[in-house]
C-alpha cells in the first residue's frame, strides 16, 4: 500500500470516529425534549432546560462537522497545488527582499510560469529559496511562506518565515512576519536574460 492511500485512509477513519463520537452530543436536546423533560406548563425549568442543551448540540454539531470534513478530505485526496488556477493576471516578473535576519533570503526572486495554489511564486536565482502562497493544503493556515526547500507548494514549509496574508498579490513592502521576522519585499526590474535563468 503506497503512502498517498495510506494518508487518505488515515483521515477517513479519524472522519468516522469523530463524527460517530460527536453524535451523542447532538442528541442531547432530542433526547430531553422526547422525554418530556422540557414541559411548558413550568416555563423556567424549560428555559433552564433548553439553555442546557444548546451546549451539547454546539459541541456535537462541531466535532461532526471536523469529521465530515476529514472524510472529505480523505476521499478527495491532498489537492495539487499546480491546478488551482491562477487568480489575477502575473504580477512583476522579478521582487526583491532587501530586508531579512538569514542573508541567503537576500536578493533577486523570479516569477515563475506556472502559479501555485492560484497565486504567482518567486524563486532566487540558481538557489532553492523560494517564496509561495501556503492554501492550507496540509492544515495550518493560509499566507505566504519563505522556504528554501524544493516542494510544489503543497507542504506548510516556512524555514524563512510566514506571513499571514490570504491575499492574492505578493505581500510587497516591509512587513512584520510570523516569529517577529521584518522581511522587506519590492518590485524590481530584470533583464530577459536573468528572468529565463531556470530554463
Amino acid at each position: 500500500m503506497d503512502d498517498s492511500l495510506t494518508n487518505r485512509i488515515a483521515p477517513v477513519f479519524m472522519g468516522i470516529f469523530l463524527f460517530f463520537f460527536g453524535l451523542p452530543f447532538t442528541l442531547v436536546p432530542f433526547m430531553i425534549f422526547l422525554d418530556g423533560a422540557i414541559d411548558p406548563s413550568y416555563p423556567f425549568a424549560a428555559i433552564f432546560m433548553i439553555a442546557f442543551t444548546i451546549p451539547f448540540l454546539m459541541a456535537g454539531l462541531l466535532v461532526q462537522f471536523m469529521g465530515l470534513s476529514m472524510i472529505r478530505t480523505g476521499i478527495r485526496g491532498p489537492i495539487d497545488p499546480t491546478s488551482i488556477p491562477r487568480k489575477l493576471p502575473p504580477g512583476p516578473d522579478a521582487i526583491s527582499i532587501t530586508e531579512h535576519p538569514d542573508q541567503s533570503y537576500i536578493g533577486s526572486f523570479f516569477r515563475q510560469s506556472e502559479p501555485i495554489n492560484g497565486r504567482d511564486w518567486y524563486r532566487k536565482e540558481k538557489t532553492p529559496h523560494r517564496l509561495y502562497y501556503y492554501a492550507q493544503n496540509e492544515g495550518g493556515s493560509a499566507g505566504w511562506s519563505l522556504d528554501d526547500r524544493n516542494d510544489s507548494g503543497r507542504r506548510d514549509w516556512f524555514d524563512g518565515g510566514w506571513f499571514p496574508y490570504e491575499g492574492f498579490e505578493v505581500p510587497i513592502g516591509r512587513k512584520s512576519w510570523a516569529g517577529d521576522v521584518w522581511v522587506s519585499i519590492e518590485e524590481s526590474e530584470s533583464s530577459e536574460d536573468s528572468k529565463k535563468w531556470w530554463q
